[in-house]
């Protein structure tokens, strides 16, 4: 039988636009809730499995989906690593398929599994809520906290930093410790501390004396 799985719904206003697509307004955001789910047994998903079918489709199906976002993930922070050149493009190749098998993929913070989209709309939120309750918890100026959230949109700009890396993660716990939205803006927060924290754990690539 299905095993009962608690779950929470966090939900977000909406935009009201009119004919030409300007938002006038916004609708009530509605309190979160939690739902028990029924979600099948390790032993009713190896029947499912064994037994094929449209189960094990749907199944198998939602395991590639875990694996295309990954890969989607690994594209996405290449792309930001080209910056502004103009030449450079994404290939297969570039990908560490090592990292995309379900055992590695299994063993990661499940935040860091796989990248869902988050919209324009959702990190403008984010840049907006940041700016206001840092300055609020922390007593630095706008201008600075700009700085913070100019390098959360351009992050390649830091990443060689480790101690610039290490100064924005401790911002953003703060952050996360002080916002009151964060059912609205977490996501974003969390995914830019994450990939902070990879890049700090990141060994020192050696210098080519040869080169020199």
């Amino acid at each position: 039988m299905p095993v009962a799985q608690t779950y929470k719904f966090n939900f977000k206003s909406r935009r009201i636009t009119d004919e030409s697509g300007n938002e006038i307004g916004r609708t009530k955001k509605q309190p979160s809730i939690t739902v028990d789910l029924p979600v099948p047994s390790t032993d009713e998903v190896i029947a499912m499995l064994q037994a094929g079918g449209a189960e094990a489709v749907l199944l198998m199906t939602q395991i590639g989906d875990t694996i295309y976002q990954a890969a989607r993930g690994q594209f996405d922070e290449i792309i930001e690593q080209f910056g502004d050149d103009d030449s450079k493009e994404v290939t297969a190749d570039m990908l560490n398929y090592d990292q995309l098998s379900i055992s590695y993929l299994a063993n990661l913070p499940p935040s860091s599994r796989g990248v869902q989209a988050i919209s324009d709309e959702e990190w403008q939120a984010f840049f907006e809520d940041y700016l206001a309750v840092m300055v609020a918890a922390t007593g630095k100026t706008e201008d600075r906290i700009k700085n913070h959230i100019n390098l959360f949109k351009k992050p390649q700009k830091a990443k060689a930093n480790k101690e610039v890396l290490k100064v924005l993660v401790d911002q953003l716990d703060i952050y996360l410790a002080s916002s009151g939205n964060l059912e609205d803006t977490g996501t974003c927060a969390v995914r830019t501390r994450d990939r902070f924290n990879k890049w700090i754990s990141e060994p020192e690539k050696a210098a080519n004396l040869d080169l020199l």
